[in-house]
Formats: C-alpha cells, structure tokens, sequence
C-alpha cells in the first residue's frame, strides 16, 4: 500500500494542478454581490442608452416639424405673390386691351358731365278704403291731375336751369 501512495504522490507532483484549474467535474461560482451588481450597472447603461435615443428622437422630431412650417409658411407666400402677379397681369393686359380697341376704333376718353336729378312729386295717396268706394273716374281724374302737375314742374325746372348755365352744349 505504501507503493500506491508513493505512487500518487510523484503523480501529484508530476501534475502539480494550480489553484486556477478546476476538475471538470467542479463548476466555477462567481460571487452573489458581483453578479447583482454586474446586472444593475448593464440596466442602468440600457436605461440611460433609451433615454438618450428618445431625448435625440425627439429633437430631430421637433427640428424637421419646424422646417415643415418655414418650408410651408414659405410656399403660401409664393403662392400669394403668384397671384398678386397674375393679377396686375391680367389687369395690365385688360387696360391696354381696352386702349388698343379704342383706338382702332378712334374713341376717346368721355368728358366729366354734370349730372340733375329732377325729384319728381309723389301724389298723396288715399287710404285703400277710399279708393276702393269712389269710382274710376275719379281715379282716372287724380292721375291725369299729377302727370300735368309733373310735366309743369320738369318744363319749369328745364327753363331755368336753362337760363342759368350759358355753356354751349348743355341741354336742359
């Protein structure tokens, strides 16, 4: 027996195992602590890494929406300066169409003319009750009365106006 032991122990010597080397029957075990600890720090890291990618996605987000505005604001304003211009196109091309016809056709500007109103007198009238009881004669009698009162007044008012403005041309 003695030979076995001196047998193994040259083995164990020839073989000499460090503290590193396991048997492959052994599993290594790192410390409880390390592990918790090696586990919050990777989550933390992740939480930090999504943050930041929303922080920066967000940014972007607010930056490219206040281009579309300007961008946006900008095409309205072209649009309205696009329609100022075809306006005062139209309008240009409408005027000097208008001045190239007339003078083909040797027509000029009118002349300022002064313009009477004659105000011509209502007859008064009678209330429906009246009218529907006195017969048509009188009716006919209370027109032709206004028209002769109405033609007197506008060959009065014709006559002096007449007589007032001695300008050639000017009719009454």
């Amino acid at each position: 027996m003695q030979s076995q032991q001196v047998l193994r122990q040259s083995r164990a010597r020839d073989l000499s195992i460090s503290a590193r080397q396991q048997p492959d029957g052994i599993p290594r075990r790192r410390p409880v602590g390390i592990q918790t600890g090696l586990a919050a720090t990777v989550l933390a890291a992740l939480f930090l890494c999504q943050t930041l990618f929303f922080a920066m996605a967000s940014a972007v987000t607010a930056r490219n929406e206040y281009a579309g505005m300007a961008l946006r604001r900008e095409i309205e304003d072209l649009r309205a300066q696009t329609a100022l211009l075809r306006y005062q196109i139209n309008l240009t091309e409408s005027n000097q169409r208008i001045e190239e016809a007339a003078a083909r056709l040797d027509l000029r500007a009118a002349e300022i003319v002064e313009v009477d109103y004659v105000a011509l007198p209502y007859p008064e009238r009678e209330p429906a009750v009246q009218v529907a009881t006195s017969g048509p004669g009188r009716a006919a009698g209370g027109l032709t009365a206004a028209l002769s009162a109405l033609a007197a007044e506008v060959a009065g008012s014709a006559r002096s106006r007449a007589e007032a403005s001695p300008e050639e041309g000017h009719r009454p």
